[in-house]
């Protein structure tokens, strides 16, 4: 069978790697980019579940790779690491916390680096915190990116931010739509697709102007990482990863969980994001005890802003790093 490929990156010391790596006996793919590989290493965590970035991630990360070895990995059950045979018991956050550190290990052993920095967006900053707060020792600094607090009161509140919303603007198929489906919690994710069509057709989802995922689907189409069974894996990883870590995100909350984090923490945030309301991040923002931490907005984005604001995401990664 085919597989994807690393696009080359045309510099003397760079890196450019996409390979299979066994983690907890489940092997799962990662991609490796930089442009000089002395750099400190950025670990990036996706969201979803199940919204693997592989396939067009080296698109918003160019300035990246030149001031990080940037490591990028599709989660266990999620786009190139899906595979029918993953146990469906093995989906825990548990496992993917555990995922995370090994991986961890691996690149700083593998770079001979003392620790690395982490950026998590969405459902990845669930077990991105998680990771920090019981290996601190393996990172220097936490970039949580439309940092998750608690999921279940994060749904509701987005489904109330949201119908009213689409009142506001007299959106008269958004209103029937999320009324018919009712408030959270829902025992089904396909009352949460239908309240993120939603949060995307009224720019409070992905993206705050609505074009992000036509253009992700245009890198993805044109790139050599993703091949076309691929596409297949994308898909039906997005929709087992859903389904199988659907009641126990219900249970999550970080704020009970994490009284205290020993690195500098810093939460990203967008204006307009509805996916996730910052009301609740700031909450879990304010009652955890941190040396540093820093709350950072980013005025022209929803729930993206590592995509939405390439440059101000970029330059405060790197500014942070130095």
């Amino acid at each position: 069978m085919f597989r994807g490929k690393a696009f080359p990156i045309n510099k003397e010391n760079s890196i450019s790697e996409l390979f299979e790596l066994p983690l907890n006996d489940i092997k799962q793919w990662i991609y490796i980019r930089g442009e000089d590989s002395t750099k400190p290493i950025l670990l990036m965590v996706h969201g979803g579940p199940g919204a693997s970035q592989i396939g067009f991630i080296r698109h918003f990360q160019k300035k990246l790779e030149r001031h990080f070895i940037v490591v990028n990995w599709d989660q266990r059950g999620s786009g190139m690491s899906y595979s029918p045979v993953i146990p469906k018991e093995s989906m825990t956050i548990q496992h993917f916390v555990d995922d995370l550190i090994v991986l961890t290990e691996y690149v700083r052993e593998r770079f001979k680096k003392n620790k690395v920095y982490l950026a998590a967006h969405s459902w990845g900053s669930i077990i991105g915190l998680l990771a920090v707060q019981h290996r601190p020792d393996l990172f220097y600094k936490y970039f949580g990116i439309a940092q998750i607090a608690n999921y279940l009161e994060n749904e509701k509140a987005s489904y109330h931010l949201l119908l009213e919303k689409a009142k506001k603007q007299n959106h008269k198929k958004a209103i029937k739509g999320l009324t018919k489906i009712g408030q959270p919690p829902w025992t089904h994710p396909k009352k949460e697709r239908i309240l993120n069509k939603y949060l995307n057709l009224l720019g409070g989802g992905m993206s705050r102007e609505g074009r992000l995922l036509k253009t992700m689907i245009k890198h993805v189409i044109q790139g050599s990482e993703y091949k076309f069974h691929d596409y297949h894996r994308f898909l039906a990883g997005q929709v087992f990863s859903k389904k199988a870590l659907h009641n126990e995100l219900k249970t999550v909350d970080l704020k009970k969980a994490i009284k205290r984090v020993t690195i500098p923490i810093y939460f990203l945030m967008g204006k307009y994001d509805l996916t996730v309301p910052p009301k609740l991040t700031e909450e879990l923002f304010q009652s955890i005890d941190a040396d540093e931490k820093q709350w950072i907005w980013f005025e022209n984005s929803a729930h993206s802003p590592l995509f939405e604001e390439i440059k101000k995401f970029t330059d405060i990664l790197v500014e942070k790093a130095r």
